[in-house]
């Protein structure tokens, strides 16, 4: 039987009141109390079993949790709207359900429900009632969870007079937790505070069914990697397994409109949702997935032909990557026709190239390059998709040459790459595709290939700054050093695909990457609307040297830079 946690979801959710503290305590009375259990299958020995303890809030996400965790975990809830601190009458329902049932895990929210108690009285109530509780239940696993903060109306500002003493009141109780290690903490505050989406509207703003949700998924995945802590980047709750997710956005796709880059040809981000479609449904071998990704290709070649890109720029020819893909599947000679002519003429030199262009490319390296970030991805996907299909080392030797030389020439000393050279901002998106290259190709590259130490240290470099700046709540935001910018799923994303390839392939130290990579996935699903579309995506975004002009970029739902970054992380993580 699999080993049972009490995942006592210690609610100790603050709800903060106006009211000055009291020197004599006193429980704080409220007109209407109310006590409710959740215990749907407490005799079910079958199944390991979790109590969630909370207050209204608790009572909000515990059937979410319950409906992520069906078939894994037994999970049950005690949620009131009585204060628990120096009451015994809580402290007793708690200790009753303990002596009559076997908890493995408990998992608290932090109380608020008592607004009168100072931060020396929570304090010193606090550990009584943990104490009591854990000297009741010593062999269960214990979870505490930090209360989220309300938002203003404004959505730009907490509500100070609640948030203050939800804030202290977390704080207390994470430096209690931290001399008694075999405690988890579940950040909760972090997954939700940065973003005015999760919230509704009202004076007092409180989390609205997407910030439940998103709650509920934190908490479901404690409760999981407790029960199991080897579930790395296989076990997942349910609707955030990679399999459910990439279902839902490749067949999203298959019926999705053209982008189009300046009204005429098919977007590189288009291109990249494709190739990412079709690699998951290559990885699970969904046929019908395949058919449809395929026939949509033959209309565009066949019907759509006007929409096909030109060759004489980096971001149009790599469109050969796709139909290289769709030949590696299929074999059919007309897609490797296609995709060849974009690999093969992104090294053929026109008659009409300037001397400066003539110069690169006796070098070696192509006439496209222009010494900005997002050729790092652009021209090693194409070389290396032509590479895979032809296994001609000419096309991945270019590759790699390229990429070396775009790496020292751009990576900073921190290991981050400015937009360009002349605008000295850590862009998400921007890194994010060299991030993306850099694993494409290393993926390929042999051991004795001269490139290759080269592009992995810097790779190992980007990947242990780019963990020093991931937000509590699992994102990267817009610009990577800036704490103040809001989350962007994109770049995030793309990080997440270059961790779970750097771990898959033994580039990384799982024991390290593997929980940042697990909480950045978690929190990234929780970014997909009902349609399918990946929310707070940075629009295309030219260069400036300008702080605000980042800050200030519209964050659109549904754009494919969002969507193909996702179903990368997906096929990398169903990838054997």
């Amino acid at each position: 039987m699999a080993k049972q946690i009490f995942i006592c979801a210690l609610l100790f959710n603050i709800i903060l009141c106006s009211a000055s503290p009291q020197k004599q305590q006193s429980i704080e009375q409220k007109n209407v109390e109310w006590l409710n259990f959740r215990m749907p299958k407490v005799n079910d020995s079958s199944l390991p079993n979790a109590l969630l303890i909370g207050d209204f809030v608790t009572e909000q996400y515990a059937g979410e949790v319950e409906r992520q965790l069906e078939g894994k975990v037994n999970v049950m809830c005690l949620s009131t709207n009585r204060p628990m601190l120096g009451n015994d009458i809580v402290l007793n329902e708690i200790l009753m359900l303990v002596h009559q049932y076997k908890f493995d895990i408990m998992h608290f929210y932090n109380d608020i429900n008592d607004c009168s108690y100072s931060v020396d009285e929570f304090k010193k109530e606090f550990s009584k009632l943990f104490e009591a509780i854990k000297q009741n239940a010593p062999h269960a696993k214990y979870i505490w969870a930090t209360a989220a903060p309300r938002w203003k109306i404004d959505g730009k500002q907490y509500a100070d007079s609640l948030n203050e003493r939800i804030i202290a009141r977390n704080q207390i109780v994470r430096d209690y937790f931290k001399s008694i290690p075999d405690v988890e903490i579940n950040d909760l505050a972090s997954m939700v505070k940065r973003n005015s989406v999760f919230y509704g509207t009202g004076k007092d703003m409180c989390l609205n069914d997407m910030g439940i949700k998103v709650l509920a998924n934190s908490v479901s995945d404690n409760i999981l990697q407790a029960i199991n802590s080897e579930s790395k980047l296989i076990y997942f709750p349910n609707d955030y397994s990679p399999l459910e997710v990439g279902k839902k956005l490749g067949y999203h796709f298959v019926t999705s409109k053209h982008q189009l880059q300046k009204t005429y040809w098919i977007h590189y981000a288009e291109v990249c949702t494709w190739l990412g479609a079709l690699r998951y449904a290559k990885t699970v071998n969904d046929k019908d997935l395949i058919h449809g990704l395929r026939n949509r290709f033959d209309v565009l070649i066949n019907d759509e032909k006007q929409y096909l890109p030109i060759q004489n720029h980096v971001d149009l020819n790599m469109f050969g990557c796709l139909p290289l893909e769709l030949y590696q599947i299929t074999k059919d000679k007309n897609y490797y026709k296609l995709g060849l002519s974009y690999a093969d003429s992104q090294w053929a030199v026109p008659d009409t190239l300037s001397a400066e262009g003539r110069a690169i490319s006796k070098k070696g390296y192509t006439w496209q390059t222009r010494m900005w970030i997002d050729d790092m991805f652009m021209i090693t996907i194409l070389q290396a998709q032509a590479y895979r299909s032809t296994k001609d080392v000419k096309y991945l030797n270019r590759a790699a040459k390229e990429m070396a030389m775009y790496l020292n020439k751009l990576q900073q000393p921190n290991g981050l790459f400015f937009h360009a050279p002349d605008v000295p901002y850590y862009w998400a998106r921007g890194n994010g595709w060299v991030a993306a290259g850099m694993v494409e190709l290393l993926s390929l590259l042999p051991e004795k290939n001269p490139e290759r130490k080269c592009i992995l240290e810097c790779y190992k470099k980007m990947m242990s700054s780019l963990k020093s700046y991931q937000c509590s709540d699992g994102m990267w935001n817009q610009l990577i050093d800036e704490q103040t910018f809001w989350p962007e799923t994109s770049g995030s994303a793309m990080f997440t695909y270059a961790m779970v390839m750097g771990v898959k392939n033994g580039w990384l130290d799982a024991k390290e990457y593997t929980p940042i990579v697990r909480k950045a996935w978690l929190s990234l699903v929780d970014y997909i609307n009902p349609n399918g579309d990946v929310r707070e995506v940075c629009v295309g975004t030219g260069k400036q040297n300008d702080k605000q002009y980042y800050y200030d970029r519209p964050r659109v739902a549904g754009d494919y830079h969002g969507q193909a970054a996702l179903l990368w992380c997906v096929y990398a993580l169903l990838d054997k």
